[in-house]
């Protein structure tokens, strides 16, 4: 993750170059890998992998990443006035030298991709603001003679060739096993915008840990000296060299060796498991820095937000007028008024539309809402109505820690209510209930803060460090109904009826990808009486566009449906239909999301002689098999939730045939990590089987590791069961 080692002199000069709008692509290209081939770092030449690493599927002999940034103000000339405008500079450059052991390699390896040219210039009359974005890459092959293959650059695949936005792709012909890649890939921002003014936008990590073992690694910056640079060292990371040259500019360098690799793939959180560097820059215009601390700068953030935040008046007096009264809560149950308020805002957010909408309505579902301004939002409402209540602040457990903040993007928030009962509400997105706490967050530490409102706008707040609770596995369940027919015309062919039914984390996928966004778009209009999309979208054609587009993703819906089944059991069905939606769950008085539909799978029964053998064991989707260098492991487990899973499987056995098999598909398996069972009986015609498989925990301590392993490997055994159906 950086670059060459690259002189300070190239750093700066190659940056004033690249800054002019003037000179032609290819010609900065050329100069550039001229520069990175011609002063190449002794590890960059390097051709021998250590024996110890010989059984690698890759090593990466060289590594490095380098950013150079300079800003300064530049006067603008308008019409009649002339203003200060942000001009930022950015080049970075991430080169990689690596040596290919196997096919699996050879494979991540064999192309690059890459995001060209991208031009975001706006003019203001007779007056630009640049914003440009433009990638360099080169690549050669250095084979195990010694000889240089350089890769022609100019035969890229441009995926998407606009005037202003190009992306290519570019194939590494003549890379072979055995061989090293070495390659660059250098970016250049030039942007006159106010966007490159916060640290969000100018935010680089790097995880000390990699796929394939790194030799040799280097991280160089350098800042010119109106630029204020902050930088955070987690989970160990070792510390940058480093200070300010003569000009003022800071210059930033670490130099790694020997970098592990990561020793597994399989629920892991890099941010709290891996030594990172988190680095960013903001104009500051030759101020002195200061940084606050995680928590003054979490009560400043909400301090500064509480008193410039406005507009939170209509989910208010929806409430009131939806209970008919001005004190909601003085003769209704709390839960009920909590819910209203908060369907209430879950309406106004994810059902008002702006037009783009349209451009993507089956993504539509995955829009998700911003948790810390939504919180505000309706802390000042509970404020308003007299409830007390706590913001908590928390990072997600797949992210960084709280403590390990570095921009205000790295928390989120929620609002917890506590009365006789402890009520929340999360601000995620559209199918997210009243009351429930998002799995990333469960477990986790969380910075309460109790506002009291002095004034109508200023706000105090007193903190308290807590944290938030886990959730059994009973409340993340799927529970899965099939019934199996052999199809008479062609018996190797299974005909499946599937219903299913999602609680908790488990239902949040299906139902953004099978619900169409228009049902829920009423599901939540009915819920708080709310107006009719034709009132809620100006111009009737516009609401007529919308109209028109939910109803043809409803008539589309097959296709969602088959996507899913093809997921579940890895192979195209056929003859798909009675698809159907038969509880929505877009709120929690109805907490499962149920559906169903049935099709045919083709591969899943052999015909041997007069006899068929049936895999049951993969009518349940099948379950993962942990490879060999996954099943050794020194850190702790982040699975996504505590979780189960119930399978229930009548197969009718074919007149004229007997089921073989039946007692090897009896299994128990427990321990404190989890469960996985199994039985299997005969009634009738009907081959009945129930799976249950459980995860106790949403996370394990690598101690736990075997025990979970038992666990996997005794679900993963059963994918492999049969049963014979023998002709009588």
């Amino acid at each position: 993750m950086k670059p060459l080692y690259l002189s300070l002199f190239f750093l700066f000069t190659t940056t004033l170059t690249f800054a002019q709008d003037n000179v032609p692509y290819a010609e900065k290209a050329a100069q550039l890998q001229k520069e990175i081939w011609g002063t190449t770092a002794p590890e960059f030449k390097v051709t021998k992998v250590p024996d110890s690493l010989s059984k690698e599927s890759a090593v990466v002999l060289a590594r490095s990443f380098s950013l150079n940034r300079t800003s300064n103000t530049k006067i603008k000339f308008l019409i009649i006035t002339a203003a200060a405008s942000l001009r930022t500079v950015k080049l970075k450059t991430f080169h990689e030298r690596v040596k290919i052991n196997d096919k699996v390699s050879l494979e991540d390896y064999s192309t690059l991709e890459y995001q060209k040219k991208l031009d975001k210039t706006v003019s203001f009359f007779l007056t630009k603001f640049v914003s440009t974005n433009n990638t360099f890459i080169g690549a050669k092959i250095v084979k195990p003679n010694g000889s240089e293959v350089i890769v022609n650059t100019g035969e890229e695949v441009l995926t998407k060739n606009e005037t202003k936005d190009q992306k290519g792709k570019l194939a590494i012909p003549g890379l072979q096993v055995g061989d090293i890649l070495d390659y660059y890939v250098s970016t250049v921002d030039v942007d006159e915008n106010s966007k490159n003014a916060s640290y969000k936008n100018n935010d680089d990590v790097f995880i000390l840990a990699d796929e394939y073992p790194v030799l040799y690694y280097s991280l160089d910056f350098q800042y010119n000296k109106k630029t204020d640079v902050k930088y955070i060292y987690a989970n160990g990371a070792p510390h940058f060299d480093g200070g300010r040259n003569a000009d003022g500019d800071l210059v930033l360098s670490l130099k790694l060796h020997n970098m592990p690799k990561y020793k597994t793939n399989i629920w892991v959180s890099a941010l709290r498991q891996y030594p990172y560097i988190e680095i960013g820059s903001t104009f500051n215009n030759g101020a002195d820095a200061s940084y606050d601390t995680r928590a003054l700068a979490i009560k400043k953030a909400f301090k500064y937000s509480f008193e410039e935040y406005s507009g939170f008046n209509e989910a208010e007096k929806r409430t009131k007028d939806y209970f008919n009264t001005g004190k909601p809560f003085k003769n209704n149950a709390a839960d009920s008024v909590l819910k209203v308020l908060y369907d209430i805002w879950k309406f106004q957010v994810f059902c008002n539309y702006e037009g783009d909408e349209l451009d993507n309505i089956d993504g539509m579902n995955y829009r998700t809402a911003r948790s810390v301004p939504a919180a505000i939002s309706m802390s000042m409402m509970l404020t308003q109505l007299g409830i007390s209540h706590a913001v908590l602040m928390v990072a997600s457990r797949m992210s960084n820690t709280l403590d390990n903040m570095f921009t205000f993007n790295d928390f989120d928030a929620i609002i917890r209510i506590k009365r006789d009962k402890t009520y929340f509400m999360s601000f995620d997105n559209a199918v997210t209930h009243f009351g429930e706490v998002p799995e990333r967050f469960e477990g986790e530490k969380v910075i309460a803060l109790y506002p009291d409102r002095i004034t109508n706008k200023y706000y105090t707040f007193t903190e308290k460090d807590d944290s938030l609770s886990v959730s059994t596995s009973d409340k993340n369940f799927i529970d899965e109904q099939l019934q199996v027919n052999l199809l008479p015309a062609d018996m190797q062919k299974l005909k499946i009826a599937r219903q299913v039914s999602e609680t908790g984390s488990m239902r949040l996928e299906d139902q953004k990808s099978l619900l169409p966004a228009g049902d829920i778009d009423k599901g939540l209009q009915a819920l708080i009486k709310g107006e009719e999309l034709s009132k809620r979208i100006k111009g009737k054609h516009k609401a007529d566009e919308y109209s028109s587009a939910f109803e043809q993703q409803r008539k589309d819906q097959l296709k969602a449906f088959t996507t899913e089944i093809k997921g579940k059991y890895d192979q195209e069905p056929t003859e798909v239909k009675d698809c159907k939606i038969i509880d929505p769950a877009i709120e929690n008085t109805n907490p499962a999301f149920k559906y169903s539909a049935s099709f045919v799978l083709n591969n899943l029964v052999k015909k041997a002689g007069n006899n068929y053998l049936v895999d049951v064991g993969k009518l349940t989707g099948g379950f993962y098999k942990l490879d060999d260098t996954e099943r050794k492991r020194t850190i702790d487990v982040y699975m996504p939730c505590a979780r189960s899973f119930k399978y229930t499987i009548s197969l009718a056995i074919p007149q004229g045939y007997s089921a073989k098999g039946v007692e090897e598909l009896n299994v128990k398996k427990e321990n404190k990590t989890g469960s996985f069972s199994s039985t299997a009986n005969i009634s009738g015609n009907t081959l009945n089987i129930v799976v249950t498989r459980a995860y106790a925990h949403n996370f394990e301590k690598a101690a736990d590791w075997p025990a979970l392993v038992e666990m996997i490997d005794a679900a993963a055994a059963y994918n492999a069961k049969k049963i014979l159906l023998e002709k009588k």
